[in-house]
C-alpha cells in the first residue's frame, strides 16, 4: 500500500492523494480510457460503453508508469503556480479518467498523455534550477586520487547532514529530530510477475538488496555554506542491474538535505525501490505521486519508494494487453528532501 502526500489543486486532489476506489462488481466492464489505443480516441471509446459499469484501477496500480507519475507531480505543481496550466488540465479531470491517472492505459494513451503533462508544465514559469554558490576561490572539487585519500565526506544543510564511509555507508543525523541512522540508504529489487494494476512479487525469490555504501564516491565539491557528493555504481551483478547514481547536496541556508537518484533501466519485469532506515516517513519528501510504502517488522522498519516498476502486463476487458512502453526504459530521476520539517 501507498501512503498519501498533501493533496494539490482539487480536480486532481484524490488523484494527488492516492485515495482508495471502491470495487465495482466483476462482470463490469475496462474504463474507456483503458480500452483506447490513442488520446485522441478517448471519445470514440467511451461512445461504444454508455451504461455499462466500469471496473476501476487497481489499488496497486500507484507505482505504475513512474515516468507518468514524476510528470503528474510536475504538472499539477505547474497547475498551482499558472491559470493557463490548470486549464490545460481541465480536460483530464481525475473523476473521469481515473485509468488516465493511475496509468493503467495503452501506451498510446500513456504517450498523448504525457505530451499534455509536458505542455501544462510549459505554461508556468519554470522552477529556477538550484545554483550552487560561484566562488571559485574558495571552493574544492576532488575527484580521482585526491577523492580516494580523502576520508571525511560530510553533506551538511541547515537541518540534517550526511557522513559516507564504506564502513557505515550514509550515516543520516538529524539532531532536531533526535536521529541518527547508519546505513541509512538501501535500494530492494524484487522480479514483478504482477499487472499494472499491481506489483505481484515472485514468492520463490528473496528481494535483492543493494546498499548505497557500494556505490563508489565520484566527485565531492566543498565551499562556502555547501556540499555536495556525487556516487557512482552498479545495483546489483550480472544481466539483471541497474547503473544508479546518487547525488547529495546540503546548503546552510536550507533546513533539509536535497537527495537526487537517478536510475539507467534496462530490465524489464521488475521492481526497484529505495530504502529509506531509521528516517521518519514525515521527513521524507517525494516530488513524485505517492509511491511510499512504511514497512514495520521486529528490525524497525523502513520506508520505500518506487524507483522503476518495469511491468509490461495490462489487462484489459480481462484479456492480457502488451504495453511495453510502461517498462520505462531509460533514465529516472527522482528527487527527495530530507530533514524534521518537511512534513506534510
Amino acid at each position: 500500500m501507498v501512503t498519501a502526500t498533501k493533496p494539490r489543486t482539487r480536480l486532481w486532489r484524490r488523484a494527488a492523494s492516492g485515495a482508495k476506489i471502491e470495487s465495482m462488481p466483476s462482470e463490469s466492464m475496462s474504463h474507456p480510457d483503458r480500452v483506447a489505443a490513442t488520446l485522441a480516441n478517448l471519445a470514440d471509446a467511451r461512445a461504444t460503453r454508455n451504461g455499462v459499469p466500469f471496473t476501476p484501477p487497481g489499488a496497486g496500480a500507484a507505482d505504475c508508469r513512474i515516468d507518468l507519475k514524476l510528470l503528474q507531480w510536475r504538472a499539477i505543481a505547474a497547475a498551482e503556480r499558472a491559470g493557463r496550466a490548470k486549464a490545460h488540465l481541465m480536460p483530464f479531470d481525475w473523476k473521469a479518467h481515473p485509468d488516465l491517472w493511475a496509468g493503467t492505459v495503452q501506451d498510446g494513451v500513456a504517450r498523448g498523455f504525457a505530451a499534455a503533462l509536458e505542455e501544462a508544465i510549459s505554461l508556468a514559469p519554470a522552477v529556477p534550477p538550484l545554483l550552487l554558490p560561484d566562488d571559485a576561490l574558495h571552493t574544492r572539487v576532488f575527484e580521482g586520487k585526491d577523492l580516494r585519500k580523502k576520508k571525511d565526506l560530510l553533506v551538511a544543510s541547515g537541518g540534517p547532514r550526511v557522513r559516507f564511509s564504506r564502513k557505515e555507508g550514509l550515516l543520516f543525523v538529524d539532531r532536531e529530530g533526535g536521529v541518527n541512522s547508519a546505513n541509512c540508504l538501501r535500494f530492494e529489487a524484487r522480479r514483478d510477475l504482477g499487472t499494472l494494476d499491481g506489483f505481484a512479487g515472485d514468492e520463490s525469490e528473496r528481494p535483492r538488496l543493494h546498499s548505497a555504501q557500494f556505490l563508489p564516491p565520484r566527485r565531492y565539491v566543498q565551499g562556502p555554506g555547501f556540499a555536495q557528493l556525487e556516487l557512482a555504481g552498479r545495483l546489483g551483478r550480472g544481466p539483471i542491474g541497474w547503473d544508479c547514481e546518487v547525488v547529495l547536496t546540503g546548503l546552510e541556508a536550507e533546513p533539509t538535505l536535497r537527495l537526487c537518484v537517478r536510475i539507467e533501466n534496462r530490465v524489464s519485469g521488475w521492481r526497484l525501490r529505495v530504502r529509506f532506515l531509521g528516517i521518519a516517513p514525515s521527513a521524507i519528501e517525494h516530488e513524485c505521486m505517492p509511491v511510499r510504502e512504511v514497512v514495520q517488522h521486529s528490525g524497525g522498519g523502513f520506508v520505500a519508494f518506487t524507483l522503476v516498476r518495469a511491468c509490461e502486463r495490462l489487462l484489459v476487458d480481462g484479456k492480457p494487453v502488451a504495453v511495453r512502453g510502461a517498462a520505462c526504459l531509460g533514465t529516472i530521476e527522482h528527487h527527495f528532501r530530507l530533514g524534521s520539517v518537511t512534513a506534510s
